[in-house]
């Protein structure tokens, strides 16, 4: 009986070790995103998200709608802050590295496979690029579980984890069509190896599948019903060079090794206080072909890999380095796989000391990071939008009886609206009906509604004298900027409610 409660207590152990780890790092990015950061971020997609989530449609003119939904989720929830958006950043990121973990204890030895997981820490994909939460970094925990399932169904054969891979897998495209670069790879690895290929007799693939399509039917409906609007506009991305994949494909490349850098001198510092001896062996990565989960993870890892630069050459698609977030989930495993064994564990404090002196070191440069983020003027970084959405508002209630109920206009002011206006007003994508099906013109007219552009925002002004229901009152205001060196004038048109 001792024997067996033994025996329980050490596999609890590392679980209990890996959720005090992804704790730490919900704490420290959630920390250091709030300190650090001037706007949500600087394109203002995190503010679209939940602006479009709220209307919970089927789609949007730009993507499908699950990181949408769950930032709308989210914030039914928690008070529409900065602080709290940075906290679905950072427990997002940490999904991913939980289930990551549960990949690499297939493959790694228990210890091995927590160290992999703090390897996360040094990643700046999952971690600097993730804290701004969007269409790339909401695909991270999806692409994680739908790997992890697929290893559960090739090992186990159930029904129930060929439901749950079918529905995560529909889930990865719900984010994002890019996870089509995962799944085609999960699809070449059961159509080339031979093992995986005899489970096409059994009917957990027909049931994944089935289960696939009916998660996606309802968005598959929407996108016939809107006339393809986030293909039209993923096409209508870049400048239309034939030749836009081949020249950036190799800065792509560049940007994956180089986002590797810093892991691996953590590992490199740990290997140097571990003794003398190789550091390397490949013996581990080519065990990996001798069994049906190791050639899985070896698919899923460089076959999407293989099939986005595939995909992005032949759509002569210009590659972004921030689509490699979810291409990270396995790249702490297969660096461990490279470490000799044994060498690592004379001396295993190191990587867990690392963890904790580079957050520590990120914590306390955050007021100078902040100083520096107050100097950049690109995008939207120096707009102070909360304040203006709040002055907007104002306006708004000084008038008129009814809550602010609609604005549109430029991006960040619309959006900004939607998320900091007590009111939570809808914002209309580039003032346009067509892109915002949930308002109609009726609403507006019954309604009212506020556009609001930059005092010198040539297109936004036309746009806002060009919308189907005529402003009758407008007003200008004057916002302070993040320094005293700038003030943010903006025009408001305003259309009253009926």
């Amino acid at each position: 009986m001792s024997s067996t409660a033994d025996k329980s207590r050490t596999a609890e152990k590392p679980a209990l070790q890996i959720l005090l780890l992804l704790a730490f790092y919900v704490v420290v990015w959630t920390l250091y995103a709030s300190w650090t950061q001037l706007n949500l971020d600087g394109f203002g997609d995190m503010l679209e998200n939940f602006s479009w989530g709220i209307a919970w449609q089927n789609g949007y003119f730009k993507h499908p709608p699950l990181f949408a939904w769950i930032t709308a989720a989210w914030f039914s929830v928690f008070p529409r802050a900065d602080w709290a958006y940075y906290l679905l950043s950072a427990v997002n990121s940490a999904v991913a590295f939980l289930a990551s973990w549960r990949i690499a204890v297939r493959f790694l030895d228990p210890w091995r496979a927590a160290m992999s997981t703090a390897l996360f820490f040094f990643l700046p994909p999952v971690s600097f690029l993730a804290i701004k939460y969007n269409a790339n970094a909401a695909m991270l925990p999806f692409w994680a579980a739908t790997v992890l399932f697929y290893l559960r169904f090739l090992e186990k054969r159930r029904l129930l984890d060929a439901i749950l891979l079918g529905a995560l897998a529909a889930c990865s495209m719900l984010v994002k069509y890019y996870s089509a670069a995962l799944l085609g790879a999960i699809c070449l690895h059961m159509l080339f190896d031979r093992e995986a290929r005899a489970l096409f007799a059994g009917a957990g693939v027909w049931v994944a599948s089935a289960v696939f399509l009916l998660v996606m039917a309802p968005h598959l409906v929407w996108l016939v019903e809107h006339d393809f609007l986030p293909l039209t506009y993923a096409a209508e991305q870049g400048d239309g060079s034939a030749l836009a994949g081949i020249a950036s494909a190799p800065r792509f490349l560049g940007a994956l090794i180089a986002y590797l850098l810093p892991a691996i001198l953590v590992l490199a510092i740990a290997l140097m206080r571990n003794g003398r001896g190789a550091w390397f062996e490949t013996r581990q990565i080519a065990a990996l072909r001798n069994s049906l989960t190791g050639r899985a993870l070896l698919w899923t890892s460089f076959g999407s890999l293989g099939l986005t630069l595939v995909l992005g050459i032949v759509l002569a698609a210009r590659f972004s380095s921030v689509w490699a977030l979810p291409l990270y989930f396995s790249a702490p495993i297969l660096l461990m796989l490279f470490i000799r064994p044994g060498r690592l564990e004379t001396w295993k404090a190191v990587i867990p000391i690392a963890v904790v002196v580079y957050s520590t070191a990120l914590l306390a440069l955050s007021p100078f990071i902040r100083a520096e983020e107050a100097k950049d003027s690109s995008n939207y970084n120096g707009v102070p939008v909360r304040a203006i959405a709040l002055e907007i508002e104002k306006i708004w209630d000084d008038r008129f009886d009814k809550p602010l109920a609609y604005v549109a206009g430029d991006k960040i002011l619309a959006s900004g609206s939607s998320f900091y206006a007590s009111a939570r007003p809808f914002s209309m994508q580039d003032s346009s009906f067509r892109l915002t099906p949930w308002v109609t013109e009726a609403d507006v007219r019954s309604n009212g509604i506020v556009i609001a552009c930059f005092a010198e925002q040539a297109w936004c002004l036309n746009a806002a004298g060009k919308f189907p229901v005529r402003a009758t009152e407008e007003e200008r205001i004057s916002v302070p900027g993040f320094t005293d060196e700038k003030i943010w004038d903006v025009r408001l048109f305003i259309v009253p409610p009926a």
